[in-house]
């Protein structure tokens, strides 16, 4: 790698790293904590990479790893060891993702008078909150707990009659909360992968268009975001609807294939202007308006 861009690559995790460190200052994290989980992410990456290079099936390679990542071999083993003894954190917040989607997308649970989710019993026959959760978690044992998640995250409510009411098609949960942060980790790492991903393949990229006003008029602010925000409602909604479509979603029953997973991230920056002042050497921030929304022919992938 040549030096240019070894310079590079540490600017961008600068710029990666400013928003995170901040964040984990507010979570009274410090950077011995956070040193611990560097050396952690390095070792699993390199761990991973032996696994697809297929040499390390049955076992890591301590010596290889250390090399790669420049840690001794007690540190690795080390971490390898106390990795191996973490439990697998829980995804139950995307078999409730699932349940909701599949509420407000499959015709079999929607109101035939208004389309729109219909109000479920929690159990009784084919059309109930017990059966939706069948049939887009797999797991119909855990059924209270999803309902219990979704009626925190307020995303249904119980009626007087005991029956399940949908209220929004939405899975929000960052904030400051276990849930909330973990979250925000996979949002994170979801964008981020598919940000690298069409760097190391830019020949096949995942779509990412990035669509930027900077030099808007800040009194506009308020009027612009309200109506991108309505906007995006009404694509993620339709997204939502096509992309969990019942007709091409695995039920979790016996003899289906391992289901693969697609999804599709639409989130608003506001980049406050004593940043931009900051950051101004940046080449996108003294373009005018209308280039950096993009005159150009429509491309797939990150525009160099």
């Amino acid at each position: 790698m040549s030096e240019s861009l070894k310079a590079a690559v540490r600017l961008a995790v600068l710029r990666l790293l400013d928003p995170l460190v901040k964040w984990l200052l507010e979570a009274g994290m410090g950077v011995g904590d956070f040193v611990s989980l560097a050396k952690l992410a390095y070792v699993r990456a390199a761990r991973e990479q032996g696994l697809k290079s297929g040499g390390e099936f049955k076992r890591p390679n301590v010596s290889r790893i250390s090399v790669v990542t420049g840690l001794t071999r007690f540190e690795v083993a080390n971490i390898l060891a106390a990795d191996a003894a973490e439990p697998t954190h829980d995804r139950g917040r995307q078999r409730a993702e699932r349940v909701l989607s599949g509420w407000w997308s499959d015709p079999s649970f929607q109101d035939a008078s208004t389309g729109g989710p219909a109000i479920l019993p929690i159990r009784g026959g084919k059309r109930s909150f017990a059966a939706l959760v069948d049939r887009y978690s797999g797991e119909r044992w855990r059924v209270a707990t999803i309902l219990d998640e979704l009626i925190r995250v307020k995303a249904v409510r119980r009626l007087p009659d005991g029956k399940i009411e949908a209220l929004s098609r939405t899975y929000a949960t960052v904030r400051w909360d276990t849930n909330g942060v973990i979250a925000f980790g996979e949002h994170i790492a979801e964008l981020t992968a598919t940000l690298l991903h069409n760097l190391k393949d830019p020949t096949h990229p995942l779509f990412v268009r990035r669509i930027v006003n900077t030099r808007l008029d800040p009194r506009y602010v308020p009027l612009v975001r309200r109506d991108l925000e309505e906007q995006a409602e009404g694509l993620a909604d339709s997204q939502d609807d096509a992309l969990n479509a019942p007709r091409h979603t695995l039920t979790g029953k016996r003899g289906e294939p391992e289901s693969a997973s697609l999804g599709l991230t639409v989130y608003l920056f506001e980049t406050p202007r004593s940043e931009e002042t900051e950051e101004g050497s940046v080449d996108e921030r003294r373009a005018p308006a209308h280039k950096a929304q993009g005159r150009e022919p429509k491309r797939r992938g990150l525009r160099p």
